[in-house]
């Protein structure tokens, strides 16, 4: 109970943010779909007559775009901006733990597309399994965050973090599927490039959901791997950059 009393009132700050900054939000949202509806139109031209194999591209892209929301680099930047405006000092004190602070915060910020998320599969029918598809997304959150706060440790030795953000969104959009199937790449690239940690989180569920198959057994492994050894660098390179940690700023 006194956990919960805790850490409660963390998840709510993040909600709040999110309503609070909510024309960021709403631009992002719109911004995204804006890029989703260029990028259909694109492939629309592209496939001229293929109807049945534009139906499958869009689900999929669909489904990718609002997995892209959802898994947000946002906290590579949070992290960052604490460590090198000096306010990290006040996390680093405060009896909470600042890995479940930014954890909770982040995901209450995402709670409006996680709803979303939620009605976009109930929607679509899924035929996979719905309990299943929702605790791969969990487990993904994890894996994701902690790449995320690796990036994030990075402040403690960059002073300009925009060219970072840059070169992940960049990232993003190749490795995550946001412009086209990564499986048109060629079986042989794709039999390795699934298993990277952007595809994990949009290119395998869309994958799952626009072809009604359930063998996730391989990415849940997949993603546990990733999990300990982003966990593993991000705890490693935060206690380097504590010791140079001076708490007014780099």
């Amino acid at each position: 109970m006194t956990i919960m009393k805790k850490y409660l009132p963390i998840f709510y700050l993040g909600i709040k943010s999110s309503l609070v900054y909510r024309g960021n939000y709403l631009i992002k949202i719109i911004t995204q779909v804006l890029n989703l509806i260029v990028t259909l139109w694109m492939w629309c031209w592209l496939m001229g007559n293929n109807v049945h194999n534009f139906n499958y591209l869009a689900k999929y892209l669909i489904m990718t775009n609002t997995l892209s929301l959802l898994f947000s680099i946002a906290p590579t930047f949070t992290l960052a901006d604490l460590i090198q405006s000096g306010k990290l000092s006040n996390y680093l004190t405060k009896p909470v733990s600042l890995y479940w602070y930014l954890y909770l915060t982040y995901i209450g910020s995402q709670l409006p597309i996680i709803i979303f998320y939620l009605v976009l599969g109930l929607y679509f029918n899924l035929n996979i399994g719905f309990i299943n598809l929702i605790l791969y997304l969990i487990f993904c959150s994890f894996m994701f965050f902690n790449l995320a706060l690796v990036f994030g440790s990075l402040g403690f030795w960059l002073i300009n973090m925009w060219p970072l953000k840059s070169g992940l969104f960049a990232i993003y959009l190749l490795f995550g599927g946001l412009y086209f199937p990564l499986s048109m790449l060629g079986k042989n690239i794709y039999s390795w490039l699934q298993y990277n940690p952007f595809s994990l989180v949009t290119d395998v569920p869309a994958k799952l959901i626009a072809s009604n198959i359930n063998q996730t057994n391989i990415y849940y492994l997949a993603v546990a791997v990733w999990l300990i050894i982003f966990y593993c660098i991000y705890k490693k390179t935060f206690k380097l950059g504590l010791k140079k940690y001076e708490g007014v700023g780099v």
